[in-house]
């Protein structure tokens, strides 16, 4: 590295670009995972399954099932989080574990709603 006259460092900060490029990538795909399951879990939600065929409701009630599976996990993984920043001349770091608290209004709602499901399968005649 170059030093200017107060002998301070100086250069180009490519370094500093790219490790602030892989924090924000790393962001970027934890987020991505987190959202594509509430996604799912209000796509399910918001689905009409009165108007569902006999196949298409047996699915559907599958897929709920799956879903609850899904986010309940969470639960007994704990978490890693680590942190980066980036501001001047100075470089931080932080590293954090959780357990986390899980998800019991989402799987409450679900477990509802394949409850519905199932029952409308019984009127329909199908045992899923």
């Amino acid at each position: 590295m170059k030093r200017d006259q107060n002998g301070k460092q100086t250069g180009s900060g490519y370094g500093r670009i790219m490790l602030g490029i892989l924090v924000l990538l790393v962001t970027i795909g934890f987020l991505s995972a987190c959202a594509s399951h509430t996604s799912r879990t209000q796509e399910l939600m918001a689905t009409d399954y009165k108007s569902l065929s006999n196949e298409d409701l047996t699915l559907y009630y599958y897929q709920l099932d799956d879903q609850i599976v899904i986010v309940e996990q969470p639960r007994s993984k704990p978490r890693l989080g680590l942190g980066f920043g980036l501001g001047g001349s100075h470089i931080g770091g932080g590293v954090g574990v959780s357990t986390g608290v899980g998800s019991d209004n989402v799987a409450t709602d679900l477990r509802e709603r394949r409850n519905q499901v199932r029952l409308e399968l019984q009127q329909r005649g199908i045992t899923p």
